[in-house]
């Protein structure tokens, strides 16, 4: 079983939405059973999970301090992993036995202050990236984010825009993946990307190195799913 943590002490930087959107894409496109835990007191992904009719993914509870063992022995594929901002007792335990880290970031002034002490905190784990999220169409902001983010450390080459489908679609504890358009897109993207990490040569990059950084591409993959943009 793989472990996908969504990390940032930044609240408001979009976790939530993105480990949804890779729950669900996973769940679609990857054939295994897919699980996700909620650790934010402030019950966003328990909220969503409750609205949703479709089965996949599930909703789990968690010891954030102790690999989650009993899931895969009970068939789970993937736990992707919802947490609160702030710097809760259990993080260090949890991103130490996480398998990828993901930390969103918006492309603003204060978020990309915190990256630093972010990307210093996670020197010793191979396999993370910061994503950028609730991204302006067309802001000057992006390059110099994109810029600033990949000195530190693995940029994601997928970023989530700031599109009416990802709210829109979490009304009915959906996912913007299972709609289709540009948000789609972006979500299936990212997903490629974060199982190119669990397989990829980036995997086996030296401890205490954070990777090599991507730039984010200019276009978005192709999504799939049923269901009208909006």
């Amino acid at each position: 079983m793989h472990t996908l943590v969504l990390h940032t002490p930044k609240g408001g930087s979009g976790k939530s939405t993105i480990a949804r959107e890779l729950a669900v894409a996973a769940a679609a496109s990857a054939g295994m059973q897919v699980a996700m835990a909620d650790l934010d007191p402030q019950g966003t992904t328990t909220g969503w999970y409750q609205r949703r009719e479709a089965t996949a993914p599930v909703l789990v509870k968690l010891d954030p301090v102790r690999r989650a063992e009993a899931l895969a022995e009970a068939g789970v594929g993937l736990l992707v992993v919802d947490t609160p901002p702030g710097q809760p007792a259990f993080i260090r335990d949890l991103l130490g036995w996480a398998d990828v880290v993901l930390v969103p970031v918006r492309p603003t002034p204060d978020d990309l202050l915190a990256a630093a002490p972010i990307a210093a905190s996670l020197a010793s784990h191979s396999r993370w990236a910061f994503v950028l999220s609730q991204v302006p169409p067309r802001t000057r902001l992006l390059a110099s984010a994109l810029r600033q983010l990949a000195a530190l450390g693995r940029v994601a080459p997928a970023q989530f825009t700031f599109r009416a489908d990802f709210p829109a679609a979490s009304i009915s504890g959906q996912a913007a993946v299972e709609f289709t358009g540009k948000a789609a897109e972006e979500g299936a993207e990212l997903w490629r990307y974060v199982q190119s990490i669990l397989r990829g040569p980036d995997a086996d990059t030296p401890q205490g190195k954070p990777g090599r950084s991507h730039g984010a591409k200019g276009r978005s993959g192709t999504g799939s799913g049923a269901g009208r943009a909006r």
